[in-house]
């Protein structure tokens, strides 16, 4: 996790360029899936809580925290070491013990990470800061936690500022509350900064 003075800096550093032009971006819709809900670089972690579900198979999913010695406890399948695997890693390791009760199942794993969803939001918005979120949130969230756009925000120039991602992410206002799926499926992590110019 970045420190909270390094990230007062970048977010000095990301309102100051606010008057320059837009600079390097890719837009939400051309990110694969992964980068979007971060699944691609989380690693489950003592502690985190992870959520398994089994399509059309309810009963067999579960939302379980991970134990000091790595495993969470799931129906039928009992314990398996969730620690130092990839969500879809783990996926697909329940999919394959499922396959002896259930046809072709298909597995989805979540990480909830804590429960501090901490973001920033600077720039064009009508009180910026550092806001705490509920797990799961997206822009839209973090945008209404800072009371929206103001006067001056350009509604086509919304961006995401990760640190595993090489370049900002860009948002488009009337997509975030026409619920546009790729940009609201966009889940925002913590130190996650969300600049509008």
């Amino acid at each position: 996790m970045r420190p909270w003075p390094l990230l007062a800096l970048s977010l000095f550093a990301a309102t100051s360029m606010g008057c320059a032009s837009t600079g390097p971006f890719v837009w939400v819709d051309a990110l694969p899936p992964q980068a979007a809900n971060g699944s691609a670089d989380l690693v489950i972690a003592d502690g985190d809580q992870v959520v398994v579900k089994v399509f059309k198979q309810e009963d067999l999913g579960a939302t379980e925290r991970v134990r000091a010695d790595g495993k969470i406890a799931l129906p039928v399948i009992g314990e398996v070491v969730a620690r130092g695997k990839k969500p879809a890693q783990l996926a697909a390791e329940l999919a394959d013990r499922l396959k002896a009760v259930v046809v072709a199942p298909s597995v989805t794993v979540s990480i909830v990470q804590g429960n501090e969803l901490k973001v920033a939001v600077v720039g064009e918005v009508r009180q910026g800061g550092v806001f705490q979120l509920e797990p799961g949130s997206n822009v839209l969230h973090a945008l209404a936690a800072a009371g929206g756009l103001n006067d001056y925000a350009d509604n086509e120039k919304i961006f995401v500022v990760r640190r595993s991602l090489p370049q900002r992410v860009r948002f488009r206002f009337q997509d975030l509350r026409s619920a546009e799926p790729k940009n609201v499926g966009f889940l925002l992590q913590p130190n996650d900064v969300i600049v509008v110019e």
